[in-house]
């Protein structure tokens, strides 16, 4: 699997004189600040620099106008990244600019994707395929305050494309790993040309028949080539009417046939109704005891009997309606029907008359128009021809498209991943306290509905062990896990060193954590390193750092300058 880690990160204010520099540890390191000390805007501007925009970023800082820029590795490989005034700058290990675009969608998008084999590609709004944007590539793996600790999968602003959450945990845990997306996009592309072709066919049909339907009588013929393929088309056209009116007949005769057994139907349960109406009568006007006339035995007249036929009536009654409401939908199916056949012996009639003409008196204008016509619809035709059979080999392509997404989901391997999922996400909850139950069909896409102090434990559950199942089935980049404020909804002296402890411990191995918390408790030096951050509350930068950052930035700024190569 391919790794990503952040490795430092630098933040310059030309307007404060302030800067900062952070270097993080390639396990786990924790930021330690209190509230308002800048560590939000920190773990922000990490992916701010990716052009993964997050929920919000205060205005003093927004005021302050800071440069940032991320040292960073994939596979051992370094890079950095540059945001300045909405520019974004890529450099190799060299300092070598690789890329520089103000467009994170078109250009930025495509260029991280393929530098974190970020496959997936999705479907927006205007039905065109597109990658998604940044933060789609680092939504597992960013939990930060302002959303994330109450839903999953909105940890940053913009996250647009329809189906998002479930579309993203299907890829990020493997089960639909990077080929299926590949095809499915390739397939969406097809369908939208072939939609497109569809309907440039619809348009040069329509032209051909509005050319026929110019005084068809004098359908005359210089060419022995035309007047053969017309003649062959007119044939096939009827050929293929009298199919249609063949297999209209013989549905209106299955209509026919239905709609008399319904008929049949109702007459049955009005019968029947008739019948229990007579005897409900009767025991209404018989006494409670009644004496058979045959045999002479006594038979209680009660309450319970007469209900009963109530009863057989209300049923009766309900079979009643569904039978006519049945005979009225098929009479309509039959007078639809009815009106298709007109249609269609209309359009035979029509070809007929055709087939059947012969020419005698022809004035020289009619000859001309007449020819003129011949020249379009020969045109019309040829292109006709080419539009179906692009069309054939758009379907062709289609279906192999569904082939390859078919061939790239293996169920035994989808049952393993959900199992895994699963059983992570029970053991988790058990450990930080979450009571979900011994839940072994759990939605990789749905989270737990834990409440009060509960639900931020059961969101790091969650999310830990999504990324425990995109760290051993994923097949993009496994990026830094990057954890903002995890003490939500008052966690107490027990569960926030549980959780911390938890976020710390219990990441996937070998994988990069940075924690940003208020107290870093539940852990020590051993477990990570633990660097404190902020000068003062509402100033994360520093003045101390600020000539040793800008000298630093220097030479990447220098390049935003020198037109690219």
């Amino acid at each position: 699997m391919t790794t990503m880690k952040f490795n430092k990160v630098w933040l310059l204010s030309q307007e404060e004189q302030r800067a900062l520099m952070i270097e993080f540890d390639p396990g786990a390191t924790v930021l330690r600040a209190a509230n308002g000390f800048g560590k939000s805007a920190l773990l922000k501007s990490l992916y701010d620099t990716f052009g993964a925009e997050p929920h919000r970023i205060d205005q003093s800082w927004r005021s302050a106008q800071v440069v940032s820029a991320v040292d960073f590795e994939v596979d051992g490989k370094a890079h950095t990244i540059m945001k300045f005034a909405g520019t974004y700058t890529v450099f190799d290990a060299s300092g070598r600019r690789a890329l520089q675009t103000t467009s994170v969608t078109h250009e930025l998008a495509p260029f991280l994707a393929d530098l974190l084999d970020f496959r997936l590609l999705m479907t927006d709004q205007r039905e065109q395929v597109v990658v998604p944007p940044p933060a789609y590539a680092f939504a597992p793996f960013y939990m930060d305050q302002d959303k994330s600790w109450t839903s999953a999968w909105e940890p940053f602003r913009n996250m647009y494309l329809p189906r998002s959450s479930a579309t993203l945990a299907e890829y990020h845990t493997g089960l639909k790993p990077n080929s299926y997306y590949v095809a499915q996009a390739e397939k969406d592309r097809l369908a939208v040309t072939l939609r497109d072709a569809r309907a440039r066919l619809q348009g040069l049909s329509d032209a051909v028949e509005q050319l026929r339907a110019v005084e068809p009588e004098t359908a005359i013929y210089f060419n022995l080539e035309d007047y053969e393929a017309e003649t062959n088309h007119l044939l096939a056209e009827c050929a293929q009417l009298l199919d249609q009116q063949t297999a209209h007949r013989a549905k209106m005769s299955e209509l026919v046939d239905a709609r008399a057994l319904w008929q049949s139907q109702i007459q049955v349960t009005r019968a029947a109704l008739g019948e229990l109406d007579d005897v409900f009568k009767s025991a209404v006007g018989h006494p409670i005891d009644v004496e058979c006339p045959t045999c002479g035995e006594h038979y209680t007249n009660d309450i319970a009997a007469r209900f009963n036929i109530a009863a057989d009536t209300e049923a009766l009654v309900a079979v009643l309606r569904h039978a006519q409401e049945q005979q009225e939908k098929i009479q309509k199916q039959i007078e639809a029907g009815r009106t298709e056949i007109g249609q269609i012996e209309a359009s035979v009639s029509r070809v007929r008359a055709v087939l059947a003409v012969r020419k005698n008196d022809l004035t020289f204008g009619e000859i001309v128009a007449a020819e003129g016509r011949n020249a379009a619809t020969r045109t019309l035709r040829d292109r006709i021809g080419a539009v179906e059979t692009e069309i054939g080999q758009l379907v062709t392509q289609m279906d192999e498209k569904s082939a390859e997404m078919r061939k790239s989901l293996d169920r035994k391997r989808a049952r393993v991943i959900k199992d895994f999922f699963s059983t992570n996400l029970v053991s988790f909850a058990q450990e930080l306290d979450v009571r979900i139950g011994d839940d072994r069909t759990a939605s990789i896409s749905a989270t737990p509905h834990a409440r009060g102090s509960e639900g931020p434990r059961g969101l790091a559950a969650y999310s830990y062990a999504l990324l425990h199942t995109a760290h051993e089935f994923g097949s993009s980049a496994f990026c830094p896990i990057v954890i903002d404020a995890p003490n939500q909804q008052g966690q107490d002296a027990q569960h926030l060193p549980a959780i911390i402890s938890f976020l710390v411990k219990r990441r996937p191995s070998a994988t990069q954590l940075i924690l940003g918390v208020e107290e870093a408790v539940g852990i020590t030096s051993n477990d990570a390193r633990i660097q404190d951050v902020g000068e003062r509350k509402n100033q994360l930068l520093s003045s101390k750092q600020f000539a040793m950052v800008r000298e630093h930035l220097r030479p990447y700024l220098a390049q935003l300058v020198t037109p690219p190569s």
